[in-house]
């Protein structure tokens, strides 16, 4: 499930209500800070961005996990989003992929990241638009 600070609490929480379906007890917050090909990725700056976002994560956690989730956070350093999550979402360990999609508008002919994820993965995805 991955994670955005730009998106209000309150539609995170509409959000989660379709996954209750199906009974999942273990989640994961996937957040990815993306950097341009010119920044390294193994820096202090990064580190402390890492941490930040850490933090940001941890309330969303905490209230998962009071709703009975077993809730684990990563937040991962990467040239492009739509990688970082792909290679995560193949790992055999996960069932299903949940994702947010915000209304925005596109570059004629060009695919969302949302998009881009559903055709590189194997596993079911359910997309929520905010």
């Amino acid at each position: 499930m991955p994670y955005s600070g730009d998106i209000a609490y309150s539609d995170m929480v509409a959000a989660m209500l379709p996954l209750l379906k199906f009974q999942t007890k273990a989640l994961t917050l996937f957040h990815v800070i993306e950097t341009p090909i010119s920044a390294p990725l193994d820096t202090d700056e990064m580190k402390d961005l890492v941490a930040a976002a850490e933090v940001k994560i941890k309330p969303l956690s905490d209230w998962l996990s009071k709703q009975g989730y077993r809730v684990q956070t990563k937040v991962a350093v990467a040239r492009h989003v739509k990688d970082a999550i792909i290679e995560e979402a193949n790992d055999p360990r996960y069932s299903l992929l949940f994702m947010l999609k915000r209304r925005k508008r596109r570059k004629p002919l060009s695919k969302s990241v949302t998009e881009e994820i559903i055709g590189h993965v194997q596993l079911p995805v359910v997309t929520i638009l905010v």
